[in-house]
């Protein structure tokens, strides 16, 4: 089946890339079929990506006709990557053996014809199962999900991969996994209203796949590529709920409303409870009710047992006052305090360095709070990159400065006198300014793989952190080489780094901390100043001992 043009087809993918591809015309053809790994059968319909390794890279796409062929002309000369996708079935690279091979470049002469190629999909993975509630019956609408392990600010999260709902018989089924690590959970339709018993105070609550009620006592799932994973069943477990009955002081003195007004009462006559679900690796779960400020008292009957925090906010016409608590709540009847405390506002500013500044506009200082997931308080940058974060409570928090460009990285951040930058820091009062430093200063590095004996230097290129920056993702860089084992990597923070040549190995699955420390006596240790270029030759890692560091 014939496309367009490779150059047609670039400028059609103005939208995607921001920017027109120049590479010259050519007489090149590329041509050949999709099949099916298992069956051999080729595969109609799929996706086939065809992309110029020139500068400016640039690709090309194709639908696969009736038989599973595919076939670009006009091609200039150079080398191409080229691989396939069926959605739901799986994914192809030429010369790739598994979903974690980067896959063989094609070298294509002036005017050549390349035909008879063949990609071989690589089905991806599937997981099938049931859920049934305490009593062994099947749950109608259970929430089901795949999770993880990712990095959040450094600390360890399960990052939510894929979720689906259980059907009229309590069944599931995840299709397209890729390969990895993962951890199933199942949640009744609404935790904390799913009674076992009508007239009890015994709920469901949701579970990891083997029965755990956190991740840190369940068994990962290592998903292979192609493994269709059937009887993942999970049985909900049947738990007491808790009771919380609060006090609240230090609400300030509001004028009441008149009988007659009493549909149009002001927002600062109330206090508002949260109740919000700490409980590791489970969806945020919020509890809560609102309260008169002068009554001061509240209850949240029927919660599920577990790590949370209670929060009661009261705003007045100008003023907000809060308070927070990080408590375990166990089964039957539960205690609190609140006193209330007024917010804060604190300013600050980002200050730039570097030969180019990046668009201020864009950006928002964010403060969160360690554990607590989805709380957070943010303000966007001034065309001077300064900022005033509003309503700010006392206590701990860690700050990140969101929508930063690729090519640029925090420096510093200081509270007053304190550094608080990738820590969290104790907010007491409003009185010490914020204040960044962002850098466009970054580093590069450039070079070759040692290859040594193999024929090939084709490998994927990690670079990995060092010190206290190891657990931070966004730290972690990769690229992949050719098949001359060249390589370069620009937008590098400064810092110490491990840098890894793997094998023929796709380099995504190896940017986390686990997989460096796997690999930490194979990498070489290097060390990046701010503007500057190093030219590094790491030694290939072999195939099968990296293979060896990613489940």
């Amino acid at each position: 089946m014939a496309v367009k043009s490779l150059l047609l087809m670039a400028l059609a993918g103005l939208v995607l890339a921001g920017r027109v591809f120049a590479q010259p015309a050519g007489r090149g053809v590329i041509s050949g079929t999709v099949v099916d790994s298992a069956s051999g059968d080729p595969v109609r319909k799929a996706i086939v990506t065809v992309t110029w390794q020139g500068t400016p890279r640039s690709w090309a796409t194709a639908a696969t006709d009736g038989s599973g062929n595919f076939r670009f002309e006009g091609l200039p000369a150079g080398k191409y990557d080229l691989r396939a996708r069926k959605a739901g079935v799986g994914e192809a690279a030429y010369g790739a053996k598994s979903a974690r091979e980067l896959g063989e470049l094609i070298t294509l002469g002036g005017g050549e014809t390349l035909s008879g190629l063949e990609l071989r999909i690589l089905h991806s993975a599937s997981i099938s199962g049931r859920v049934f509630d305490p009593e062994g019956d099947p749950v109608v609408g259970a929430n089901v999900a795949l999770l993880r392990p990712g990095r959040s600010l450094g600390a360890r999260i399960l990052a939510n991969y894929i979720q689906t709902s259980t059907d009229d018989r309590g069944e599931y089924r995840f299709a397209g996994i890729d390969p990895g690590e993962y951890y199933a959970r199942a949640m009744p339709v609404r935790p904390g209203q799913s009674r076992v018993e009508e007239g009890t105070r015994e709920i469901a609550t949701g579970v990891f796949y083997g029965g755990a009620r956190q991740s840190k006592d369940a068994s990962p799932l290592t998903i292979r590529g192609g493994e269709n994973l059937a009887g993942i069943d999970f049985r909900l477990i049947a738990e007491q709920t808790a009771q919380v009955h609060g006090h609240i002081s230090g609400a300030p003195a509001v004028a009441k409303n008149n009988e007659e007004d009493r549909l149009y009462q002001a927002p600062q006559n109330f206090i508002q409870v949260q109740v919000m679900s700490l409980e590791e690796d489970l969806p945020a779960e919020n509890f809560g009710t609102t309260i008169q400020a002068s009554d001061s008292s509240f209850s949240l009957p029927d919660i599920p047992a577990g790590r949370y925090r209670v929060r009661a906010v009261m705003q007045t016409a100008n003023k907000a006052f809060g308070a927070a608590q990080v408590l375990d709540l166990h089964p039957g009847e539960n205690e609190i305090e609140l006193t209330l405390t007024p917010a804060i506002e604190i300013k600050g500013q980002v200050r730039f360095e570097g030969p180019t500044a990046p668009p201020a506009a864009r950006m928002r200082v964010a403060l969160t709070q360690p554990g607590v997931r989805g709380e957070n308080v943010s303000a966007a940058l001034g065309s001077d990159g300064r900022f005033t974060l509003a309503q700010v409570f006392p206590g701990e928090w860690e700050i990140d400065v969101n929508g930063m460009p690729r090519g640029t990285f925090l420096k510093s951040a200081r509270l007053g006198d304190k550094d608080i930058l990738f820590s969290p820091f104790e907010i007491e009062s409003g009185d010490a300014p914020i204040n960044i430093v962002a850098s466009t200063n970054t580093a590069a590095i450039e070079g070759q793989v040692d290859a040594g004996a193999a024929d090939r230097a084709r490998a994927g290129i990690v670079l990995a952190p060092s010190g206290k920056l190891h657990d931070f993702a966004r730290f972690y860089y990769s690229v992949a080489a050719g098949d001359d084992g060249k390589f370069q990597l620009n937008g590098i923070a400064p810092g110490k780094y491990t840098i890894f040549a793997l094998e023929k190995m796709a380099p995504a699955g190896f940017r986390n901390p686990e997989a460096a420390d796997q690999l930490a006596p194979l990498g070489q240790e290097i060390e990046l100043t701010e503007g500057k270029t190093i030219e590094v030759h790491p030694k290939l890692i072999p195939q099968e001992r990296a293979r060896e560091a990613i489940p």
